[in-house]
């Protein structure tokens, strides 16, 4: 009787210690930035549904079983209406309406107190098509309220993705293939 109320305290004590914690973006900003033979352009969303589960051990930050992020296509904006335009048509919102990341692994390496950056491995999906990347996030752990904020970046070409990088003014504005994304969230339970 004493080994099994022993076993099942272990047992609750372990699963306590290494629990999954189910975490949800607030104060998200996604970047998204580009060339054109006419001048440097980006557009901006505060919108992403995000999901994340991360494990801690004590304190420490050990594991990133699952990550989900959706980014409605037309939450972003450059506060130029022709471009954003422009910019849905090419990725094709009306039949993709979302980019997301799925993720069900992260090697987490400590880069000093509650800090770590995480070699997220998933699949980014654009326009309808998937790819396998690797996004470095850093992520600064605030041990009093248990939040994480993240930011990274990422940069991909349009064409990988089947999206045409768009033109205007009948082609003389050209914009290039090569674009970064930025982001950045406060992470909560």
């Amino acid at each position: 009787m004493k080994r099994l109320l022993f076993t099942s305290l272990l047992i609750v004590s372990l699963t306590t210690l290494f629990a999954q914690n189910k975490y949800h973006a607030s104060n998200v900003t996604i970047k998204m930035e580009g060339t054109s033979t006419f001048h440097d352009w980006h557009m901006t969303s505060q919108e992403a549904a995000t999901h994340v589960a991360f494990n801690f051990n004590g304190g420490s930050l050990t594991a990133m079983p699952s990550l989900v992020v959706t980014v409605p296509v037309e939450a972003l904006k450059s506060g130029t209406r022709a471009l954003n335009n422009n910019a849905y048509k090419a990725m094709k919102s009306g039949k993709y309406p979302s980019i997301t990341f799925t993720s069900g692994y992260a090697n987490i390496r400590p880069d000093g107190p509650n800090k770590y950056t995480l070699n997220v491995q998933g699949k980014l999906n654009v326009a309808g098509v998937t790819r396998d990347v690797v996004l470095v996030v850093g992520c600064v752990v605030n041990p009093a309220t248990m939040t994480i904020e993240a930011s990274g970046s990422y940069k991909l070409k349009m064409t990988d993705y089947q999206v045409d990088p768009p033109s205007f003014m009948f082609g003389a504005m050209k914009t290039g293939n090569e674009v970064t994304i930025k982001f950045n969230a406060t992470l909560s339970k």
